[in-house]
């Protein structure tokens, strides 16, 4: 088994270094916002205050959220100038936007500088996020292994097929470590800069400490144990909001480990909700104080306005369930990219699968329990002895099924607020151990244990492995090119810049030929460019080719890209390779002609741009590029 966990983990790391690399920058639920969060954090050294207008929030749309993620981000991003900021182009294809396109964004040459700048700064933000993770996975193998110990569970108890259920107990631990890290929607949010992986690992912990908290026996370890919880349940809520939904299994653990004794029950809950408390209580406090409510749930429902969901129809509610499922297993960028059905159908079949397992497991372990006479019924002399069925009173299945209903509850409480926004499966990501444990449960109780699990584990790290590739990287197309990449086929190199003279503009870079140029044919020619600014009017390109004595012979008038690419798309920074063709004409002499170029607005009666040198002098309203011989 601990080889099995060994390449779990290793797989992890592995795959979520690959989601990191394929997910473009920003192609998440908020991940924007939430770097933003993190680089206040680094420049203002204070906490966002949360607006009604985005334009004046400090962080608009993430503001509201609690800092302790973000705090860990800060010395992955604290480095960078002040004056560097996230630059992205709304994608006008964009699903959401009416178009057919999974990608909110332009993809930007600088996303392709990985090793330097921004670019490096946020991925360095996202492997805060996969640290999170992996610590929610070690927590879920954790929590398994302590509701599978021997103190925990009816030891020796024979199932229906004759195996007993701690054999069984054995393969839990990895298998559910395994559905958590092999998980693609999980995976992708490691991916992302967000606050939903420390909130899962957060959830993984306190179940764990609090199953432990339940088998434990020593009073004084209890107490003990309840203080920790109580702690890291304050670090919970520093995480994210919806961490209170964690609340109901720490009473839960506080009153099962009192045995029934209220006196016991009110210490667990002192000694879980005064740590709690002391560590999380100025975050509310500051709250009342900015926003006149505990939550901010005022200031967040005035800049936050979703589509509503109609409770009252079934078939919202089909839709709904059906979007949180697939959402739970894979749903990508901002909700707007779906894996393919049958990778669907496949987690549908393996959670159907647990699912009955489970239901007739209970029905197993109900027809075998004796009753509760014959359970306390001793030998001494027949005498009636009042023994407490302490494994049976524990109960640590209860624990699973709160967490997971109380998720699901938050997220239900969530779509009546915010809308349909509410329905994705990273909601449950607080009870995702509960959930991995009690699907590896249903699923380890088929056929040979070893090789369901190894099998099952290798075919779930498949899946997880292809939807980077198969899913992920072919549905974001990249336009703009690397730095590196268009040094290297920039032509013929040169340098004009095309500004209005407040403005920084687009520099031309570079030219080639792509072909020969021959009488009666299409020139195909390539030309560089770089912006420097964003540039917010569209502009036409026009290509001549004069003659010596300065008569025009041939003109190709035509937007960047044949117009698939217009200049207000391209983001600040970006390479652009801009592939034209000039028709030569039939009857156009032998020779040596000069190729210019220039920019102008057809709206605006044909204005050309202004062009400028290296040095910043104005040189005209074109540029020649350089001579084109022309043969027979």
């Amino acid at each position: 088994m601990r080889w099995l966990l060994l390449f779990i983990l290793l797989g992890f790391c592995a795959l979520t270094t690959l989601y990191n690399l394929s997910v473009p920058l920003g192609e998440g639920p908020d991940e924007p916002g939430h770097l933003r969060y993190a680089l206040f954090l680094a420049r203002e050294g204070r906490l966002p205050v949360q607006r009604a207008y985005p334009e004046i929030s400090d962080v608009p749309g993430e503001g509201h959220q609690p800092p302790l993620v973000y705090l860990f981000m800060v010395p992955g991003v604290a480095w960078l100038p002040d004056d560097v900021s996230i630059a992205q182009t709304a994608n006008p294809q964009f699903r959401w936007a009416g178009g057919d396109q999974p990608g909110a964004f332009m993809r930007g040459s600088w996303e392709l500088e990985r090793a330097q700048g921004l670019a490096f700064a946020w991925h360095l933000a996202r492997g805060v996020s996969a640290a999170w993770a992996l610590i929610a996975v070690l927590a879920t193998y954790l929590a398994a292994r302590t509701l599978y110990d021997p103190q925990m569970m009816d030891e020796g108890r024979k199932t229906k097929d004759g195996r007993s259920t701690r054999r069984s107990g054995m393969f839990v631990p990895v298998f559910a470590a395994a559905l958590v890290a092999f998980n693609p929607q999980f995976l992708f949010s490691s991916a992302l800069v967000t606050n939903d992986t420390a909130l899962a690992a957060f959830g993984a912990i306190l179940l764990w400490l609090c199953l432990r908290a339940v088998a434990q026996r020593d009073s004084r370890r209890q107490l003990g144990a309840f203080v920790l919880i109580g702690v890291l349940f304050g670090l919970a809520l520093l995480t994210k909001q919806s961490a209170l939904l964690i609340g109901p299994l720490l009473l839960w653990a506080g009153w099962r480990a009192a045995y029934g004794c209220w006196r016991l029950v009110l210490m667990h809950t002192l000694a879980w909700s005064l740590p709690a408390l002391l560590v999380a209580g100025w975050w509310f406090i500051r709250n009342w104080q900015l926003y006149g409510d505990l939550f901010g749930l005022a200031i967040f429902s005035a800049e936050f306005a979703g589509q509503p969901f109609r409770w009252y129809e079934l078939a919202a509610w089909i839709a709904a369930l059906r979007q949180l499922f697939e959402s739970f297993w894979g749903r990508f960028g901002w909700m707007s990219l779906s894996m393919p059905p049958w990778i669907n159908w496949i987690y549908a079949l393996l959670c159907g699968v647990a699912l009955i397992e489970l239901v007739l497991r209970r029905q197993r372990a109900d027809a075998g329990r004796p009753s509760t006479d014959d359970r306390r019924q001793t030998a001494d002399g027949g005498r009636r002895i009042n023994i407490q069925p302490v494994r049976k009173q524990h109960r640590p299945w209860e624990g699973l099924v709160l967490l997971s209903g109380m998720a699901l509850l938050w997220t239900v409480a969530f779509a009546f607020t915010a809308g349909l926004v509410a329905w994705q499966g990273r909601m449950l990501f607080p009870a995702i151990s509960a959930l991995a444990i009690g699907l590896a449960v249903g699923l380890t109780r088929l056929g040979s244990l070893r090789w369901v699990v190894g099998g099952l584990t290798v075919g779930v790290f498949a899946l997880a492995l292809y939807v980077p590739l198969g899913v992920i990287r072919p549905a974001y197309p990249w336009v703009a090119l690397a730095p590196a990449q268009a040094q290297t086929a920039l032509g013929t190199p040169t340098y004009a810049r095309f500004a209005e003279p407040w403005e920084q503009g687009v520099e031309l870079r570079g030219w080639r030929l792509d072909g020969p140029a021959i009488v009666g044919t299409d020139l195909p020619l390539t030309l560089t460019w770089h912006s420097l600014a964003y540039i917010p009017k569209n502009w036409t390109i026009f290509l001549h080719l004069v003659a010596a004595d300065g008569s025009l012979v041939a003109m190709r008038n035509s937007d960047p890209q044949n117009g698939t690419l217009p200049m207000p798309l391209w983001t600040p920074g970006d390479w652009i390779a801009d592939p034209h063709v000039l028709a030569l004409p039939p009857d156009l002499p032998p020779g040596r002609y000069e190729l210019r170029i220039g920019l102008y607005r057809a709206e605006t009666d044909g204005r050309r741009s202004a062009v400028w040198n290296s040095a910043g002098a104005l040189i005209g309203d074109y540029v020649a590029l350089g001579a084109v011989e022309v043969e027979q």
